[in-house]
């Protein structure tokens, strides 16, 4: 009986040895968390210093930030400006007050090509999910020149004591091109401050690459093929400690009469953006710059969008034509790569 249960120890050892001793799965699989928030999928990933209290906490401040930035939630920071459009100024936290700081500095850099006012274009088109059928109207041009006239980020108001005001009633802000950036940043900061050198915080298409891999390799982040599946990626990318935010016209969209309706509005035309581009990465250090900028970039399209990345620092920009053709700085050149070869690259020397 004794020799029997030596040789069942040895037998659990060995296991144990094959699990966790010769640098196997386990130094490599990351301690990860998924959650549906901020209107989409968000994963978490650690791959060193596996703290759950990290991604509690994390998952907690990403909650927070809905609560107050949301524009779907009448009792947010955000919904309350925009019932007080037009009447008095709105006393708001700390944190959203930032995010619309940052929010008009990006209007205002960028033209209004991100417009943090569009709510009443968003509104109004309501293209919410991916490829939702063929739909049988689309807004008139009455209706929306009308809501148009409500689209100025020159009439949003910061003013003391964390107070925000829209001018106009039917006016209404929406961070959403602009919130989830910040809340990647907010992630950082918590995973950082939890001992948290490598990990990959992912909020549906902001990525946030902490440190490097576990053998101090660089991050291989795909940027999605626009005219592929969701998955497919056109090119891969070489990052460390970087932010990678990708916008395009393949995310959320509706058809109609055979024409493609996508989610990113030109408040100077009232339409979607319709340009050369498919799609637009920013690659930053901070990801609020990164939501805000593939946004302002993909409306401006590349050679307005390339004049304004040169007057940024530590911002680089990956821009996907509708034909196929993926234009990267030369910062970018030894780090990026077409995988599939089917697309053109082409290096922008500036």
């Amino acid at each position: 009986m004794r020799i029997r249960r030596i040789v069942f120890s040895m037998i659990i050892f060995i296991m144990i040895l094959s699990l966790f001793g010769c640098r196997g799965e386990i130094d490599t699989r990351p301690l990860s968390k998924t959650e549906f928030l901020m209107d989409t999928v968000i994963h978490l990933r650690i791959y060193d210093n596996k703290d759950e209290s990290a991604l509690e906490a994390a998952i907690d401040r990403l909650k927070e930030i809905e609560d107050r930035m949301s524009s779907h939630i009448e009792t947010s920071d955000v919904g309350k400006i925009n019932r007080n459009a037009g009447i008095r100024p709105t006393e708001v936290h700390d944190d959203v007050y930032y995010v619309i700081e940052w929010a008009k500095y990006f209007a205002e850099i960028s033209g209004g090509a991100y417009e943090p006012t569009i709510g009443p274009l968003v509104d109004l088109w309501n293209i919410m999910g991916k490829g939702k059928g063929e739909r049988q109207s689309i807004p008139d041009q009455d209706e929306i020149e009308k809501n148009m006239e409500l689209v100025d980020y020159n009439d949003l108001q910061l003013l003391d004591d964390n107070r925000v005001y829209l001018k106009r009633q039917g006016m209404k802000l929406d961070l959403g091109g602009i919130a989830k950036g910040y809340a990647a940043d907010e992630v950082k900061r918590i995973l950082n401050e939890h001992g948290i050198n490598s990990a990959i915080v992912d909020l549906g298409g902001n990525i946030y690459v902490l440190g490097n891999k576990a053998k101090g390799e660089p991050w291989r982040i795909g940027v999605q093929d626009p005219f592929d599946t969701t998955g497919k990626y056109i090119g891969i990318l070489k990052v460390k400690e970087k932010s990678v935010v990708t916008s395009g016209d393949y995310e959320r969209y509706f058809t109609h009469k055979g024409r493609r309706y996508h989610h990113i509005i030109d408040a100077k035309t009232g339409y979607p953006s319709d340009n050369e581009l498919a799609g637009v990465s920013i690659v930053s250090d901070k990801s609020i710059d990164g939501d805000a900028l593939s946004t302002a970039l993909f409306v401006l399209g590349t050679e307005d969008g390339t004049e304004l990345l040169n007057q940024l620092d530590n911002v680089q920009g990956i821009f996907v034509s509708k034909k196929e053709e993926v234009t990267i700085p030369k910062s970018l050149e030894d780090d990026f790569i077409l995988p599939n070869g089917r697309a053109k690259l082409s290096i922008n020397p500036n």
